[in-house]
């Protein structure tokens, strides 16, 4: 019988890690896994029941995850084809659910067959020495009025604290290699500044070819609301769809001024607006000058096939979108997947 996990609790920071130690456990015993990310709802439901069924034609196992388990309703055809699911599991599959609730669907005896664990959130005082503890491994020290502000501007959990800690201690080693001490002052300046974050000032970062700068960005929107990711790719798309066609019109040799009248991008739909303002300017002649009219037709195919990849990661999302802008900054839009992990870890440690 195939193993089944339930991952309950409001502690993100400790859920993913617990997330990843399993994920890794199937990969060793698996090398070919195969792996699906859904979120629950209505939409998915029939789509996760018949894939938990369905045997891969690929690989010997697959690793299927459901995340936000807590949107479901309890008499919901999802949770109703779950239990039924976990009484008899197939062998091939390992199953990860996850919820921030601390309270289960499941009965007593269909627990039986579950791993459930419930994440709580830790009291302050062990929150304050972790705090303490991430920022040292991140070659820092830190004071107790930047301790007080951090667990005041994010939800109380480790994974969010976690995503502040590494976007602060990366801003600060990349603009003062001397800095030994974050304090409040410290932390409230790069949160003032990550709110501004968006679409727009990513695409500057990528048409730059500022790997480090984007992944910045990328942290900081997630940090402040991952859900923003997936519009965040749109933008991108669309900025490099714009560029494509400023290309066109520059061929044609028309000068900057009216280039920006006219450029519009292309798209499927027939319909784009037409020119772009001075603080999209920047950017777009940007990429102009740093992408060739090659890597931006790839790059433009590249987003167009990682929008579906990123809605379904789930709570790997700020990853994935890590490894799309890696792909774009470096690659030009070629995907060398063996090549991708090894530089971000560099870079965000």
């Amino acid at each position: 019988m195939g193993k089944s996990y339930l991952l309950l609790g409001p502690e993100e920071g400790d859920k993913k890690e617990k997330l990843i130690e399993i994920k890794s456990t199937v990969k060793n015993e698996f090398p070919d896994l195969e792996e699906e990310s859904y979120y629950a709802s209505d939409d998915s439901a029939s789509v996760i029941l018949t894939s938990l069924r369905q045997p891969s034609l690929f690989s010997t196992h697959r690793l299927i995850t459901i995340n936000h388990l807590e949107l479901a309703k309890k008499d919901s055809l999802l949770i109703k084809g779950l239990r039924s699911y976990v009484k008899e599991s197939e062998e091939d599959v390992t199953l990860i659910m996850i919820s921030s609730d601390s309270t289960s669907f499941f009965s007593l005896d269909e627990e039986k067959k579950i791993e459930k664990t419930i994440f709580y959130e830790e009291f302050d005082s062990n929150k304050i020495n972790w705090i303490r503890n991430t920022f040292r491994k991140n070659t820092f020290a830190v004071t107790e009025d930047a301790i007080e502000e951090i667990m005041s501007s994010v939800e109380n959990n480790k994974a969010e604290m976690r995503n502040l800690i590494d976007l602060i201690s990366s801003y600060y080693r990349g603009k003062d290699e001397s800095k030994k001490v974050i304090d409040g002052e410290d932390v409230s300046a790069v949160i003032t500044r990550q709110k501004g974050e968006n679409g727009y000032t990513l695409f500057k970062a990528v048409a730059k070819r500022d790997l480090e700068e984007a992944l910045m960005i990328i942290e900081s929107i997630a940090l402040n609301d991952p859900m923003r990711l997936i519009g965040t790719l749109s933008t991108l798309t669309g900025e490099f769809r714009i560029s494509e066609n400023a290309l066109l019109l520059r061929q044609k040799g028309l000068s900057e001024k009216e280039i920006q009248k006219q450029a519009k991008a292309i798209t499927t739909s027939g319909y784009s607006q037409q020119g772009f303002n001075f603080r999209r300017k920047d950017g777009i002649f940007l990429a102009l000058k740093n992408y060739t009219g090659d890597e931006i037709k790839r790059i433009i195919a590249f987003l167009i096939k990682s929008d579906n990849e990123l809605k379904k990661a789930g709570s790997d999302a700020k990853e994935t979108f890590e490894d799309i802008v890696y792909t774009i900054i470096i690659n030009g839009g070629k995907e060398k997947k063996a090549e991708l992990y090894t530089p971000l870890e560099v870079k965000l440690v």
